[in-house]
C-alpha cells in the first residue's frame, strides 16, 4: 500500500492532467450533446439577366465562344 501511495505523490501533476483533460472532453461531450444541430440550407440565387436581356460572360469565357455562344470557334 505504501508502494501506490508513493507512486501516486511521485506522479500527482500526471494524474492531475489526466484528470483535467478528460473533465473538459465530458464537458465538451455534454455541451454538444444537448445542443440541437441547425443544418443550414444552401440558397442557390437564379442569374439575374441585364438590361438587354442577356448575360454576363466572363472575358475568359467569351474568347473560346462565338457572339451567339452556340457552337465553339474550333469544330
Amino acid at each position: 500500500m505504501e508502494a501506490l501511495i508513493d507512486f501516486l505523490l511521485n506522479n500527482y501533476v500526471w494524474f492531475l492532467i489526466v484528470c483535467l483533460v478528460m473533465l473538459f472532453a465530458l464537458i465538451g461531450y455534454f455541451v454538444d450533446s444537448n445542443n440541437p444541430k441547425v443544418s443550414k440550407k444552401k440558397v442557390i440565387k437564379p442569374i439575374q439577366n441585364t438590361e438587354d436581356n442577356t448575360f454576363k460572360v466572363h472575358p475568359s469565357v467569351e474568347a473560346y465562344t462565338n457572339e451567339d455562344f452556340d457552337e465553339p470557334l474550333m469544330k
